[in-house]
């Protein structure tokens, strides 16, 4: 009788398919003969490996790094991985072997480290491991360590399992000894209900569990792609010599920046395609995730799935917020910020923003969709950001029939409360242009859109440097889009003005307060080279404080 097929928390069995639509999706073209390729490379791995290697033998396995150990396993097991680490008086069990005897595995383990096992640390679990758990306690591991959300599932899955360990309470926790250091890192919520990483700071090497894959797909739904990209920042700034995914090849730290840059790049693209109006069905055939963020192509390409679920995310309801309102008790200020269009892709904003916001404690709520821009979302933060123009472009190529102006006189007339009652606006560079003419947005900004000259290097000089936002500021060169609008000079205070190589002035930097709030608009911000310019950065900074009445600790011409 075949094995049963075991797939990694939530993972999409690879299928091969005949059909030349199905192979042509997968990366061959038609008239390749790919089912042979597949055939061929089993036949190859088969007549590779020892046959003492078969059903229930040890896996391959490794020394990464001196007395720990990763192993590997089969496809039918997602390609999952395992480790043990030796200790002053025992071994530590690093997740679970899959398709493999315990008694062996685990003699297999004592013969290499040299002592038993008697403590199991697990990064995540899957529907059927709390028999593993049972049979691996009964060969005499008493304490298993692993996530809240890990344990709670271990439970359900069999109520009758005694986990012989206080549970942990979501904080970093050290399980090592006096020998070696090991830390395990809660990250349930992120790659799924559950998931942590287990990182050895004396030998350099990070178990990276579910939040590190290495080869196969990664399967999306489940997870919350924003929090993992986040974990995975985290995890880099370990800089482990040696990863060890939760599925396939282990390698070194890069694999972790890897793995950060493919959700990245996948949230950017769709983000991008929401930021312009366009449907899920659009989305999936635009996506395009470049060769070099692929491991294993094209078994690790995202599928359809993938795509529909970072949709889901970036989209009301679950945008701005990740489904999570702001707890009232939290004392830090919280922004909507709101970015991206036709021209402007939302990765490299966000890229030039986020520094802003953790050098002020602003906890930035980005939004590629325009539905998040409405008073009930305005109610939950200080200050409203954007950098995105009034239009959307639904339609692909050159047929612009379809756009349209997007910002409702509701929407306009939401902005404007949230500033008179006392909210923050920070308008930055085309957030004037292609808005209703003559509408209550406008008029509260205190200027228009009317053109900008090409992407050159020009000047942006101070006008009023005792102004809190221009604090520390002198004039600087960027290269970007030189905006020339018109302004309402008797109702804005005048900041900043550009100034081309031809003569060419404008006005690039102003404030106005509007009931007992505070608006700035900020022209320059087109490339990502002005959106990153030290100088650009304190002002943005500035702004940000000002806007939101944020007290500065720090000294005059501090950042």
């Amino acid at each position: 009788m075949a094995r049963p097929r075991r797939h990694w928390a939530g993972q999409i069995p690879f299928r091969h398919k005949s059909s030349s639509r199905s192979l042509a999706r997968r990366g061959c073209g038609v008239g390749q003969d790919c089912p042979t390729y597949f055939l061929a490379g089993v036949v190859l791995i088969a007549l590779a490996v020892p046959l003492a290697i078969g059903a229930g033998a040890i896996p391959h396995h490794e020394q990464v790094a001196p007395g720990v150990f990763a192993a590997g396993f089969d496809a039918a097991h997602g390609s999952a991985n395992c480790g043990w680490v030796t200790l002053e008086h025992e071994t530590l069990l690093v997740d679970l072997p899959r398709g493999v005897a315990i008694p062996e595995f685990l003699a297999m383990v004592e013969k290499t480290a040299g002592k038993p096992a008697r403590t199991l640390v697990l990064t995540h679990s899957l529907k059927g491991d709390a028999r593993l758990v049972q049979a691996i306690l009964d060969r005499g591991v008493r304490r298993v360590i692993a996530s809240p959300a890990t344990r709670a599932q271990l439970r359900a899955d069999d109520g009758t399992l005694d986990l012989p360990a206080i549970g942990r309470d979501g904080k970093d926790a050290p399980i090592g000894d006096a020998a070696v250091s090991v830390e395990l890192l809660p990250f349930d919520g992120v790659a799924g209900e559950v998931g942590a990483a287990v990182y050895l700071p004396g030998r350099s090497v990070l178990f990276g569990g579910p939040l590190v894959v290495n080869g196969p797909r990664v399967p999306l739904p489940g997870s919350d792609t924003g929090k993992w990209v986040e974990a995975l920042r985290r995890l880099e700034a370990l800089r482990p010599s040696r990863v060890i995914p939760g599925n396939g090849s282990w390698a070194g730290p890069e694999i972790v920046a890897r793995q950060r840059r493919f959700l990245a790049e996948l949230r950017r693209q769709v983000g991008h395609e929401i930021a312009q109006g366009r449907p899920p069905a659009v989305a999936r055939e635009q996506v395009r995730i470049p060769a070099g963020l692929l491991v294993w192509m094209p078994y690790d390409t995202p599928v359809a799935a993938d795509i529909e679920h970072v949709y889901r995310e970036l989209t009301v309801p679950v945008a701005p917020f990740g489904g999570q309102v702001p707890d009232a008790t939290d004392r830090r200020p919280h922004a909507l910020v709101l970015i991206g269009d036709g021209p402007h892709e939302p990765g490299h904003i966000e890229e030039g923003l986020r520094p802003v916001f953790e050098a002020t404690g602003v906890v930035p709520h980005f939004a590629v969709d325009v539905r998040s821009l409405w008073a009930g979302n305005l109610a939950k933060v200080r200050l409203l950001v954007i950098l995105r123009d009034g239009l959307l472009r639904p339609r692909l190529g050159a047929d612009r029939r379809g756009d349209f102006t997007w910002m409702t006189l509701e929407q306009q007339r939401a902005v404007v409360d949230f500033v008179e009652q006392g909210g923050g606006l920070l308008n930055l560079h085309n957030s004037l242009g292609l808005y209703p003419p003559g509408g209550p947005y406008l008029d509260l900004v205190g200027g228009r859109y009317t053109t900008h000259g090409p992407l050159e290097r020009f000047r942006v000089e101070v006008v009023d440097a005792g102004h809190p936002i221009t604090r520390g500021v002198s004039a600087f060169v960027v290269a970007d889009e030189q905006h020339l609008p018109a302004v309402d000079e008797g109702r804005i205070h005048l900041l900043l003005r550009s100034r081309s190589d031809s003569g060419q002035i404008a006005a690039a930097g102003w404030v106005r307060e509007q009931g007992r709030g505070r608006v700035c608009h900020l022209a320059p911000g087109h490339t990502r080279e002005a959106l990153l310019h030290p100088t650009y950065q304190r002002l943005l900074r500035n702004a940000v404080r000002w806007c939101a009445r944020i007290e500065d600790a720090a000294a005059p011409g501090g950042g």
